[in-house]
């Protein structure tokens, strides 16, 4: 890393917290609702879970783009700091989440979470993007610690959260409170890098962004992004919490609601916690071993991860542990497909940086684009997942995973092709 950029390890120790937050809230949100749904009778289902998941992402990529823009016209600190601090006062408000018409409540407190992630992903890419320029390998190697310290921070943040509820119940809300306090410090310490400065009207924001979105290359990429991240919805959301966690059971799916007993939070969280931290540590073997490798391949690479770790889920799902040695074929299947999978981030990331190269004064803007495809899949993945979780359990879970898969491979498989003409054109 050269040294008169200063150190970025301010803004990736509050990415870590950041993480930790948003793991640790969506692990205590499914316990909660959970709780609502079993103890106090509310008719919360896997759909309402869905929907509270989608108010979320809804708000965050109709904002995203235009705070990305906006931190081009006034750099990029104001975002970086304020974001935390909408964070804390929307997780702070969910502790007086009422007896009564707790539902409506929790999805309008959705809203100021959204916006605190819109202001924040944007304008942390942004700087990230502006920090790497003129450097691929220190990009591609910056950009897999930060996908490092998304991944360890869901590890840990996992882990905290079904502890964090055991022990504090809804107080395990003050916690999160504290966290975000912690990121916006964090924050504050950023060091200044070179931002070219975009000074045309908002107005044309718009017609700037439509006409970055139409780069065949970036056009083309965006279904493989949606359908990936969607994932990160269905499996790292609150419905998976609520699914293992709810009195709903299945004969014939052994992971419906097996975790809903004393101490169930703790369990979810070393298991989630375990498979997480996995995936950070593939991260790190990325960020050291293949940072120069095409991007293109490792993306497609991860697709068979996918699949490889949905053939493990459904053997746990249906065999469980009836046979000691057929449980750890599953469990090191599923450690291969993570371990394939995890290079999807991280080169997206780098293949996205790499696009702004091109648009310096709209990067903003453009890194903005993945906090709107991040929300359009996670949206995607937690709509649909409640709606396949209502009707076919864990099972929906692992079908709606290989099917967006696919969508993900055919659309890789055509910017393949595309970039193959564009190198032999050149």
């Amino acid at each position: 890393m050269s040294p008169h950029r200063g150190s970025v390890t301010p803004l990736l120790i509050g990415t870590f917290i950041l993480r930790v937050n948003g793991a640790a809230a969506s692990i205590i949100l499914g316990r909660f609702l959970a709780q609502l749904a079993s103890v106090h009778g509310h008719s919360i289902s896997s759909i309402h879970v869905g929907l509270i998941a989608v108010a979320y992402y809804a708000i965050e990529l109709s904002l995203a783009p235009f705070m990305g823009a906006i931190s081009d016209r006034i750099g990029r600190r104001f975002f970086l700091i304020v974001g935390p601090i909408v964070g804390l006062i929307q997780v702070a408000l969910i502790a007086f989440t009422p007896s009564e018409r707790a539902f409506p409540y929790l999805l309008s407190l959705q809203v100021l979470a959204g916006i605190s992630s819109a202001m924040q992903i944007p304008a942390v890419l942004g700087y990230l993007a502006d920090y790497t320029g003129g450097s691929q390998a220190l990009r591609m190697r910056i950009m897999s610690f930060y996908e490092l310290a998304t991944s360890g921070g869901l590890a840990a943040g996992v882990v905290v959260g079904g502890f964090a509820w055991d022990r504090f119940g809804r107080s395990a809300f003050g916690l999160l409170a504290l966290g975000y306090l912690v990121v916006a410090f964090c924050m504050f310490q950023v060091p200044k890098v070179k931002q070219v400065i975009e000074q045309g009207e908002l107005s044309s924001i718009v017609d700037r962004y439509w006409r970055v979105v139409r780069t065949p290359r970036l056009f083309i990429f965006i279904p493989a992004w949606i359908s990936i991240t969607a994932l990160i919805g269905i499996w790292v959301g609150p419905q998976l919490t609520f699914i293992l966690s709810s009195n709903r059971r299945n004969p014939h799916q052994l992971l419906m609601g097996s975790l809903s007993g004393h101490g169930g939070g703790g369990h979810l969280s070393l298991v989630l916690g375990a498979i997480v931290l996995f995936f950070g540590l593939c991260l790190l073997f990325w960020a050291f071993f293949l940072n120069r490798a095409p991007r293109l391949l490792l993306m497609l690479s991860s697709i068979t991860g996918v699949y490889l770790a949905c053939i493990a889920l459904a053997g746990i799902n249906h065999f469980g542990a009836s046979s000691v040695p057929l449980l750890v074929i599953w469990v090191v299947l599923l450690l291969v497909g993570v371990f394939a999978e995890s290079s999807f981030a991280p080169a997206a990331l780098a293949y996205l940086a790499d696009v702004s190269e091109d648009a310096a004064r709209d990067r903003g803007l453009l890194m903005g684009l993945y906090s709107v495809f991040l929300g359009l899949g996670q949206l995607l993945g937690n709509g649909l997942g409640g709606i396949f979780a209502q009707f076919r359990g864990f099972d929906g879970l692992i079908y709606l995973t290989a099917l967006l898969a696919l969508v993900a491979l055919i659309s890789l498989l055509m910017l393949f092709r595309k970039e193959k003409r564009i190198a032999a054109m050149e």
